[in-house]
């Protein structure tokens, strides 16, 4: 429940003469009332005033002379006086108003309303005022239905008085049951002014946005909010949860709107007069999305000849309804309109970059730009291969070479007659790009203007001209590739950073094309054919102002295409560093120990960080977007600013401007009052406090050691001084703005004393009867000087003058209330009236009983009945109960002290007189009630003990009623620690050790409940989660760690074990062990508990390093490096640089049983069985008990290799291919020659020829043995006899062939065999003997299938096989040779 809804307790019904209880003002009228916290300090309860007072219904008279000034001031009288005499008829009609004063103000009023001495017999506020409850401090709701019932009071007080007919009628119609009608009237219509307000909502905030949203980027948003009713309404914008205004006005407009506008934005009215708030609008959601983008395509893609047709289309997806504009750079006219921009036969001047844009009536207007297309038209071009059957020479493939350069002249000699003879002047010519080998490729381009060709056309006339010109030159098929129209290669553009880019900062835009290479590159900016820079990297080093603009590329290069296509146009858009905008609350200066809270705000971008320095340091005093000075002191003051710094690039916001802090002693208050004291019993006393320095100072005063204000203004006007009045006064000033007050002013002692009081007597006593003669007489004590004015009822007008008025025979128009009064020259200027006097025929009068508290009351209470009876003077009262005639009590008021069961029943009064009439009418019967007093009841939640940082919920609950205030105390302290229903403690300590109770009190009467008993409350810390680890860090990798956590206290515990700050476990159990450690266990350790029951968690262990190693590495070396051969001695070695203690194991393959130990192993005499795998490892007694092993070594123990070189030397090699070709033997030989091998030569054409058996072959000479062979060059080619004869001759041990050799014939041959008849046989002899054979064909001869099919007969697998183009490209294939080679010998002649 609100503190709002708790103070909405019922209230006994208001007076008949209180205006509270009709009013029914709108909730905002034109008076601006004070604050809700004004208006609830000055509700502080008061005493009923006396009988004699008429506050209760008409306004009582001013004593003053003065002229009350307004509304305000009248409630401020409002304080009670002095009981008068008996015969003060007060309490019926209401004195006049003589002082001519306008009322005071409506919060001037509450500002008088200080407890004061309980009232005399005859006072009339127990009957008609209603209590008042505010001492406490209400809400906003009951604040305003108290407001509005003290305005009607006023409004009442001004209408005109009850004639005395009116009067009688009144105090008739209250002899019987009518009474209560006035009374349950008043209540409903106080009733219903406080429901009509509380259905009052606050003024609703409208908000309406236009454009609707979606918006797009770059429009305008305009929103509006409005409020209807009320006037004078200031409006503020926020955007998301925010609460710091975007911006303010009733209209907020985003002008070109970005990304950056997106999200939530809602509205608050707020003004000056109450209400000071609306409530906010709804909020509306803002989508800003980019603009529809147009798509650019043209047909044909590529290149356009001079007279083709052009079709460029424009689309946009999204949306409908559009229309499209076409641009051509740089003009903004338009060159076209329509989706689709035809251009029929292009031209020259058709070349340039083109795009579209769309437009239509409705949101957006626009599109997005296309991209750039650039539209290129050229003459027509073919490109056509011819191959001539001729020698290719190397110097061909040089373009610079003068073969080249005649045999292209004479080429494009034939082709520019013939075509021109043919075409005419639609020929422009020919280029020759290159001759390449292969019987001399020529790659030549024609050149036409814009014609449309027979390509079959051109190959005949090509062949005719080849034919009739360069009869040397057979003519092969032409080979037309194509008519060829490749686009140009495109410019790719990057930048970094993305635009837009601050100033200073370096942006880097970058040129990339893909295809082909050699490019060069150009920068220009904007429409410009200037270049700004060359290069494919662009820089721009401290970006500014004058570097905004659209930027974009190109390449260039000298070989066909020369240039590239465009790139795109990059907008570059720099912006100034935002700037750092600081607020400060409050405003410089501020006072010793205020809080001062500084604010940094960049509007653009998001996820800044704020830093704040003071004076000229760069040291920041804070790293936070809010920098809050608590407690301002002298050492604060200077100037600070802020500054932003971004993490996503290198830059800062624009600093901030300084703001110079000033902290300054508080002002002090000074008071003054007039008149001087003492002053007398209802004059005006105006004290005053002023506060010299700064404006907007709020004022209260204080009254004696009281720390309630008594006035909240900063002239305190006391109206009508009374004896209550009499103490010290001081005031404070205080300032809405901020939290802080002045230093309080020194205090001012008033007295009061009472004016002279005018005594009058009548005789007879009223009632009197008609035809009586009745004197009246008035009487002033003290002072001399006096004259006297006798009034009537409320008139000012005076009835009669002198101490003496008489009234002779009266009558039924003398009915009346008479009152004198007396006036004189000097201070005081008027006496108190005297009390009133009625005169009247009379009914027995009524006696009247009131009751406080109402009943039921609780025990120990003090209940006071009342007993008054209106008219007359000189009754007794005496009290009875239940039907008894005996009575209980005598006098006008009975208080039963210390209520009790006993005090139950009803009670009743009467008024007895030694006059006339000598008993009234009884009073009405009320019934007393008394209970006893609630008792609180404590709870807590969890039981004590609690564990630190537990949360401790107590509650205290009253069963019997509502409306409990709920007080909580520790210890014997009185101060209460908490005053709710709930008092939690959440993060438990030790300072929240000790004894808690509760207490119970109600706003509507000066009662407590019965205290609760007290609950001890324990805080004890958290058990300990202790952590062990054996054995202790560094471990080595695969060792196995165990960590131990334990708590001693309490049972129950489950572990859980955590890495680093990572809160999510890796283990859970008292043991976390992890076998076979790695780097990647490499961290810190620590454990917690947790159980089911209390406390749930205990507290984490300490953090415990683990360092995981690498087991030391053994390294392993070998004399002499592998393949060795049989027969050699091997020495291994292993080898451990860290730690001592070693001792050596050395392994073979996958083996774990050692075939040596100590640091060295030697194989003496290496043979096949000593092939393998060798590692060595190293162990110890200490931890690492063992190393790494050593990488593995394969140890390969070599078979030998023969190998025969057959080269083709028929007639078909010429001699300088020969000599190619033994130098592929040379090469082939030496690379080979490292192994155990032996090698043999011949050489075949019609016959075959041995020139180096094996027992000849030497190993020194053997390149001279090689370079002494000469060609045979005697006939065709007989291939597989040649294969026969080495198979048998040199593959025998009579040539020196080794027979654990492994045996290779390697064949060289330039074209097919004129015996391949025979293949089979050979071949068959040739596998019997194991040779593996290798077939190497050279040449263009071995295009044909039938001679590739008789290179595969000859090899002994397909992969055997091998082709080279020409002699010279032999050296080509030495490596794969090679490979394939020692691959057949064996797997392991190299090193694994």
């Amino acid at each position: 429940m609100s503190r709002s809804n708790k103070q909405r307790s019922p209230s006994p019904a208001p007076s008949l003469g209180s205006d509270d209880s009709m009013s029914d003002r709108p909730e905002f009228s034109g008076e601006s009332p004070p604050s809700e916290s004004e208006s609830n300090k000055q509700r502080s309860p008061s005493p009923a005033p006396s009988l004699d007072s008429d506050d209760s219904k008409d306004g009582p008279p001013d004593f003053s002379g003065e002229s009350p000034s307004s509304e305000s001031e009248s409630n401020k009288q409002r304080s009670p006086s002095p009981a008068p005499s008996l015969d003060s008829d007060d309490s019926k009609d209401g004195a006049p108003d003589f002082s001519g004063e306008s009322p005071p103000s409506e919060s001037e009023s509450n500002e008088q309303r200080c407890p004061s001495p309980a009232p005399s017999l005859d006072s009339d506020d127990s009957k008609d005022g209603p209590p008042d409850f505010s001492g406490e401090s209400p809400s906003s709701e009951s604040d305003v239905e108290t407001r509005l019932t003290e305005h009607k009071t006023h409004e009442i007080e001004q209408k005109p008085q009850v004639s005395p007919a009116k009067v009688s009628s009144l105090q008739w119609s209250k002899s019987g049951i009518a009474w209560m009608v006035p009374i349950v009237l008043a209540v409903l219509v106080a009733l219903y002014a406080g429901f009509y307000h509380h259905s009052e909502e606050l003024p609703l905030a409208t908000l309406t946005i236009e454009p609707q949203s979606p918006v797009f980027t770059g429009e305008t948003v305009t929103l509006k909010c409005v409020i209807e009713s009320l006037s004078g309404w200031t409006y503020k914008w926020y955007k998301g949860s925010s609460r710091t205004p975007v911006s303010e006005g009733n209209t907020f407009s985003i002008i070109g709107a970005t990304e950056f506008h997106k999200g939530q934005y809602w509205c608050q009215g707020e003004r000056r007069d109450r209400p000071t708030s609306s409530q906010p609008s709804g909020k509306t959601t803002l989508d800003i999305k980019e603009l529809p983008l147009a798509t650019l395509t043209v047909e044909p893609q590529s290149s356009v000849f001079i007279g083709e047709t052009v079709t460029l289309k424009c689309v946009l997806e999204s949306l409908s309804g559009w229309t499209y504009k076409w641009y051509k750079e740089p003009s903004r006219t338009p060159v076209s309109e329509g989706n689709t921009f035809t251009i029929i036969a292009a031209a020259e001047f058709h070349k340039g970059q083109y795009w579209c844009q769309g437009e239509r009536r409705d949101r957006p207007t626009s599109s997005q730009r296309s991209g750039i297309l650039a539209l290129d038209v050229k003459e027509r071009e073919i490109n056509i291969e011819i191959s001539l059957q001729q020698p290719f020479i190397p110097e061909l493939a040089n373009t610079s070479s003068p073969r080249f350069k005649s045999l292209a002249a004479d080429v494009s000699t034939v082709l520019n007659k013939m075509y021109s003879e043919k075409f005419g002047s639609q020929f422009l010519g020919t280029h020759i790009n290159s001759i390449r080998p292969g019987s001399v490729v020529v790659d030549f381009v024609l050149l036409f203007k814009n014609i449309f060709l027979d390509t079959k056309n051109v190959t005949s006339i090509l062949k005719e001209a080849v034919a009739e010109n360069r009869p040397d030159v057979s003519v092969l098929p032409i080979k037309l590739n194509s008519i060829v129209h490749k686009p140009w290669p495109l410019a790719t553009l990057t930048v970094e950073p993305q635009s837009p880019v601050f100033t200073g900062e370096t942006v880097t835009l970058k040129c990339v094309i893909e295809y082909p290479s050699n490019w060069t590159y150009k920068w220009y900016e904007g429409s410009s054919r200037t270049t700004v820079s060359e290069g494919n990297t662009f820089t721009i080093n401290g970006a500014t102002e004058s570097h905004k603009g659209q930027y974009w590329c190109r390449g260039e290069r000298k070989d066909r295409p020369t240039l590239s296509q465009p790139s795109r146009v990059l907008t570059l858009d720099v912006k100034e560093l935002p700037l750092a905008t600081l607020t400060v609350e409050p405003q410089s200066p501020v006072f010793m120990g205020e809080t001062v809270t500084l604010k940094c705000v960049i509007e653009s971008l998001s996820d800044w960080t704020y830093k704040w320095y003071k004076g000229s340091s760069r040291t920041p005093v804070s790293e936070r977007n809010t920098f809050t000075i608590i407690g301002a002191a002298a050492s604060h003051k200077g100037q600070y600013w802020c500054q932003g710094e971004r993490r996503d690039r290198s830059i800062a916001s624009q600093p901030s401007g300084t703001i110079t802090l000033d902290v300054k002693e508080l002002p002090l208050a000074t008071l003054t009052v007039e008149p001087q004291s003492p002053v007398f019993m209802g004059e005006t006393v105006t004290l005053k406090c002023v506060i010299e320095s700064l404006s907007d100072w709020t004022y209260k005063w204080y009254k004696g050691s009281s720390r309630t204000p008594v006035s909240e203004r900063n002239t305190f006007t006391i109206i009508g001084a009374a004896a209550s009045h009499k103490g010290q006064y001081w005031c404070q000033g205080e300032r809405r703005d901020r939290s802080i007050a002045s230093q309080p002013s020194g205090t001012i002692t008033l007295d009061v004393k009472a004016w002279p009081l005018a005594t009058l007597t009548v005789e007879p006593q009223s009632p009197v009867f008609i035809g009586e003669t009745v004197t009246l007489k008035c009487v002033i004590e003290s002072l001399s000087g006096w004259t006297y004015k006798w009034y009537e009822g409320s008139s000012r007008t005076p009835v009669s003058e002198g101490n003496t008025f008489t009234i002779n025979g009266a009558t039924e128009s003398h009915k009346g209330q008479y009152w004198c009064q007396g006036e004189r020259r000097d201070r005081p200027t008027a006496s108190q009236p005297s009390g009133k006097t009625t005169l009247d025929v009379k009914e027995l009068p009524l006696a009247t009983l009131t009751i406080e508290p109402q009943s039921p009351v609780f025990t120990g209470e003090t209940v006071t009945l009342k007993c008054v009876i209106e008219s007359l003077s000189g009754w007794t009262y005496k009290w009875y109960k239940g039907s008894s005639r005996t009575p209980v009590s005598e006098g006008n008021t009975f208080t039963i002290i210390g209520a009790a069961a006993s005090h139950k029943g009803q009670y009743w009064c009467q008024g007895e007189r030694r006059d006339r009439p000598t008993s009234s009418q009884p009073s009405g019967k009320t019934t007393l009630d008394v209970k006893e007093l609630p008792l609180a009841t404590l709870t807590v939640e969890p039981q004590s003990p609690v564990f630190m940082g537990e949360t401790v919920t107590l509650k205290c609950v009253i069963e019997s009623l509502s409306g409990w205030t709920y007080k909580w105390y520790k210890g014997s302290s009185r101060t209460p620690v908490s005053e709710r229903n709930t008092f939690t403690i959440i993060g438990a300590a030790a300072s929240h050790k000790g004894q808690y109770w509760c207490q119970g009190e109600r706003r509507d009467r000066s009662i407590a409940s019965q205290p609760s008993g007290t609950i001890t409350l324990d805080v004890k810390e958290l058990p300990l989660a202790t952590l062990t680890v054996e054995p202790q860090s560094p471990v080595f990798i695969g060792e196995t760690v165990t960590l131990k956590c334990v708590i001693e206290s309490l049972s129950g515990w489950t572990y859980k074990w955590y890495e680093g700050s990572s809160r999510t476990p890796v283990s859970e159990g008292n043991t976390f062990t992890i076998n076979g450690a790695t780097e990647s266990h490499k961290g810190q350790y620590w454990c917690q508990g947790e159980r089911r029951d209390r406390p749930t968690a205990s507290q984490p262990s300490g953090k415990t390093t683990l360092d995981v190693k690498e087991l030391p590495l053994a390294t392993l070396t070998i004399e002499p490096q592998s393949p060795v051969f049989t027969g050699e001695t091997v020495t291994l070695k292993c080898v451990i640089e860290s730690l001592s203690g070693w001792t050596y194991k050395w392994y073979k393959g996958s083996s774990r049983t050692p075939v040596s130990e100590g640091n060295t192993f030697t194989i003496i005499g290496a043979a096949a069985s000593h092939k393998g795998q060798y590692w060595c490892q190293g162990e110890r007694r200490d931890r690492p008990t063992s190393s790494q092993p050593s990488g593995k070594t394969t140890l390969d123990v070599k078979d030998p290799a023969d190998i025969v070189f057959l080269m083709d030397g028929s007639g078909s090699v010429r001699a300088k291919q020969f000599l190619v070709m033994k130098t592929f033997v040379k090469n082939v030989t030496r690379s080979l020659l490292k192994f155990n091998t032996a090698f043999a030569f011949a050489q075949y054409s019609k016959a075959t020829s041995i020139h180096v058996a094996f027992h000849q072959f030497q190993r020194t000479g053997w390149e001279n043995q090689l370079d002494s062979i000469k060609q045979r060059g005697d006939g065709p080619t007989y291939t597989a006899d040649a294969v026969r004869t080495v198979v048998k001759d040199l593959f025998d041990s009579s040539a020196g062939a080794r027979p654990d050799a492994h045996r290779i014939l390697i064949v060289l041959t330039d074209g097919e065999s004129f015996d391949a008849s025979s293949y089979p046989s050979v071949m068959a002899l040739a596998d019997e003997k194991h040779i593996t054979r290798y077939a190497i064909g050279i040449g263009s001869a071995f295009n044909s299938k039938s001679a590739q099919d008789e290179l595969r007969r000859i090899a002994s697998s397909p992969d055997h096989v091998f082709r080279v183009d020409d002699v010279e490209a032999l050296n080509n294939i030495i490596g794969r040779l090679e490979k394939s080679i020692q691959m057949s010998v064996s797997s392991h002649w190299t090193q694994t």
